[in-house]
């Protein structure tokens, strides 16, 4: 009977840390879905103009 029950511990435990990491991957997964979101916002907003033909490259005006 001991064996049964350490073997139902050892399943119980395995469950629970099965859950407890299913956890933080959602977290995690919701946190780079966030802040991916937060800095496309920010390079939307931050936006520069680029001229056609010249795909990303900027106009450097300082003197």
């Amino acid at each position: 009977m001991d064996l049964v029950n350490s073997i139902a511990e050892m399943s119980m435990t395995m469950s629970a840390m099965k859950t407890q990491q299913s956890v933080e991957i959602a977290v995690m997964k919701k946190t780079m879905d966030v802040s991916t979101e937060m800095v496309s916002d920010l390079l939307d907003a931050m936006s520069v103009p680029t001229f056609p033909g010249e795909n990303g490259s900027l106009l450097n005006v300082r003197a």
